[in-house]
């Protein structure tokens, strides 16, 4: 008897004993639909958009919230969708930093979530610069700068940034190497004020150790901040507090400021209020002195339950799955405007992806019509289809082909009646 049932389902796989189906749906990256740009750079490598499948698929990994000790961080990459699939697109943009510690990871932003994703990856992909990677600490380093270096970043000329003389105090340059993220406040008595480096993100890591001086205009009794990166780049800050009444950061008169350097420790450590500069200046007609200090806020990476809470928290967010019939592919040279471009109507599209789900394989397509493509869009994959129709007397057959499989389906009767729902446009 189980011999007889054993070639029963032998000759079964002709007609779907012990089998299952092959799926219709199989959503995956789409690189055609990206551009790939290197973000220290500016530049995008001819081979970068065949990137993009393996640089969204470094982000997928179980989120962790911190990594241990110093990292070494290589390049990052912004990813934009060529086309935008909703009004507010959360999965339009994604900005992905890869580095190395005892192990690999990835460091990945993007519209969906309310904070930075830090996760593992098994390898760094070949496509990356290894000679370009900058060893980042795990808390800020700070140390005193020379002489020598304020006469160089004198005779920059910083007046030229504002067209007025600013002239930099002696004795006030810092070095500063930030971590991967986090926050470096800055206080002058009891106001919050800002420096140069106050938010500190992964992929400004390339900066390297930034010198940061104090400098000053008579005319506008303000101070300034004199600030250069590791690649040269240099710019001018105004000192800046929080006004409570303009509710934003204002600049601070100082009458006949005087700064002292009063760092005595070469690392911000997490939460340690750390003075930086004495200042002394003259209000209502009397000298006063007040302690400019620096305090390292530690960041943190996303978990499971905060990116859970975000998107509980923002319900209106369009989340997919999306459909589109449309007449070019989404690469962009397409538009997602009538009449290009038909979207299926309505918010719930279960069940459409149902109909698409429950189609069965056949050997042959239908005619095409005038919008010969349909394709799916859910977070960052999708999946393409050539759409196709044979009309018969009472209703018409809807046949889907993915063609980088070389596979045609056929939605049922009860499958093409949902498809004219969603599509109501395409039956005419």
């Amino acid at each position: 008897m189980k011999r007889i049932v054993f070639i029963l389902c032998m000759v079964g796989l002709l007609v779907g004993c012990g089998t299952r189906e092959t799926d219709v749906v199989q959503l995956d990256y789409m690189p055609e639909q990206w551009v790939v740009r290197d973000l220290y750079s500016g530049r995008m490598d001819a081979k970068s958009e065949t990137w993009a499948s393996h640089i969204l698929g470094a982000c997928t990994g179980k989120p962790i919230t911190q990594i241990e000790g110093d990292v070494t961080v290589f390049n990052s990459y912004a990813l934009n969708r060529k086309v935008m699939i909703s009004d507010y697109d959360p999965n339009n943009y994604k900005l992905v930093t890869f580095l190395k510690g005892k192990e690999n990871f990835t460091i990945c932003y993007d519209g969906d979530y309310s904070k930075m994703k830090l996760g593992k990856i098994d390898d760094i992909p070949d496509f990356l610069d290894l000679t370009s990677g900058v060893e980042v600490p795990h808390v800020p380093l700070i140390k005193a700068g020379t002489k020598e270096e304020e006469k160089v970043a004198e005779q920059s000329d910083p007046s030229e940034y504002l067209g007025m003389p600013i002239n930099l105090f002696e004795e006030t340059m810092v070095h500063v190497t930030t971590p991967l993220n986090g926050t470096i406040g800055l206080t002058i008595g009891e106001q919050q004020g800002l420096f140069p480096i106050s938010f500190i993100e992964p992929y400004n890591a390339q900066m390297g150790t930034a010198k940061i001086a104090l400098g000053y205009n008579d005319k506008l009794k303000q101070a300034y901040f004199y600030f250069k990166a590791t690649n040269g780049a240099t710019s001018i800050q105004p000192f800046v507090v929080w006004d409570e009444d303009e509710f934003g950061h204002e600049p601070i008169q100082f009458e006949g400021l005087q700064v002292e350097r009063v760092l005595q420790t070469d690392t911000l450590d997490p939460g340690v209020k750390t003075p930086l500069y004495t200042f002394s200046y003259r209000k209502n007609g009397k000298r006063v002195k007040a302690d400019v200090s620096l305090t390292y806020t530690k960041g943190e990476f996303a978990t499971k339950e905060t990116i859970d809470e975000d998107i509980i928290a923002n319900p209106s967010v369009p989340r997919g799955p999306f459909f589109f019939l449309h007449k070019t592919p989404l690469d962009g040279a397409a538009t997602l405007e009538y009449p290009d471009t038909l979207r299926a109507a309505g918010i719930d599209m279960s069940d459409l992806m149902n109909a698409f789900e429950e189609a069965e394989p056949v050997d042959r397509a239908g005619e095409v019509g005038d919008y010969p493509l349909l394709t799916i869009i859910e977070g960052w994959k999708g999946q393409e289809f050539q759409l196709s129709f044979k009309k018969r007397s009472k209703k018409v057959d809807v046949y889907v082909t993915d063609e980088t499989r070389g596979q045609t389906f056929k939605l049922t009767s009860a499958g093409a009646e949902t498809f004219f729902s969603y599509f109501p446009d395409s039956k005419k």
